[in-house]
C-alpha cells in the first residue's frame, strides 16, 4: 500500500506574500478604501482568520507593501550600482539605467501609492509613517549616488540629498504623466534629461537636436 505524501501547509511568510499580492491587485482595481477584506481573501483563497493573523488593518497592509517595495529596490539597486561602476562609459548614465531597471514602472503600485499618499496627507499619524518609508527610499538613492558620483567633482556631497529627492520626484512624476498620456513620455526619458542637466553644460542640453545628439553651434 503506497503511502500518501505528507500534507504541507504554507508558511506564515508565504501566506503574507499571498495576501500582499492579492491586496495590491484589489487596491489597484477598486481603490484603497473600496477594496474590502473579503475582496482580498477571495482573490487569494484564504480565510478571514488567516488574513487577521497576518494583518490587523488595511493601513498595516499598505505599509507592508511599501516595505516590500523598499526591500526589493535596495537589493536591486545595490547590485545594479556595483554593475554600473564596473562598466565602461559614464557612471552617471550607467546609474540612471540601473535605477530605472531597479525601480520599474508598476501601474498597480503607483495607483495605490498615489491614493494612499493623499490619504496620509489628511491624517498626520499616517503621514509620519509614510514619510519614514519615503525617507528610507531617499537614503537608498542617496547612498547609490554617493558611490556613483564620488569621483565627479561637479557634484558636491552636500547636494546629494536634494538630488535624491529630485530623482525620486521626477521618476514618480513621469509615472503619472505616462498613465495620463500613454506614449507621450518614454520610460526614463525625463530622468535622462535630468542627468544631462546636472552633469552637462545646460546650454548644450537645451540645444540638443530631436534625436538627442548635441546640436552644432
Amino acid at each position: 500500500m503506497s503511502r500518501r505524501p505528507a500534507r504541507t501547509r504554507p508558511t506564515r511568510a508565504q501566506t503574507r506574500e499571498r495576501i500582499l499580492d492579492g491586496a495590491l491587485e484589489a487596491f489597484a482595481e477598486r481603490g484603497f478604501h473600496g477594496a474590502t477584506q473579503e475582496d482580498i481573501c477571495e482573490r487569494v483563497g484564504l480565510s478571514r482568520g488567516a488574513y487577521n493573523s497576518s494583518f490587523r488593518s488595511k493601513d498595516e497592509l499598505f505599509f507592508a507593501l511599501y516595505d516590500r517595495v523598499i526591500e526589493r529596490l535596495q537589493s536591486r539597486l545595490e547590485e545594479a550600482t556595483a554593475c554600473a561602476l564596473s562598466m565602461p562609459g559614464s557612471t552617471a548614465d550607467n546609474f540612471l539605467k540601473a535605477f530605472i531597471a531597479s525601480y520599474p514602472f508598476d501601474r498597480d503600485w503607483y495607483l495605490l501609492q498615489a491614493e494612499f499618499g493623499l490619504y496620509a496627507l489628511r491624517h498626520p499619524a499616517m503621514a509620519s509613517h509614510y514619510a519614514e518609508r519615503q525617507g528610507r527610499i531617499l537614503a537608498i538613492i542617496e547612498g547609490a549616488l554617493a558611490d556613483i558620483l564620488r569621483e565627479d567633482a561637479r557634484i558636491a556631497a552636500r547636494d546629494l540629498p536634494c538630488i535624491a529627492r529630485l530623482i525620486l520626484a521626477v521618476h514618480e512624476g513621469s509615472m503619472f504623466q505616462g498613465l495620463l498620456e500613454p506614449g507621450k513620455v518614454a520610460s526614463g526619458e525625463l530622468l535622462d534629461f535630468l542627468v544631462d542637466l546636472m552633469l552637462a553644460d545646460a546650454g548644450d542640453v537645451i540645444r540638443r537636436d530631436r534625436d538627442g545628439s548635441p546640436s552644432q553651434t
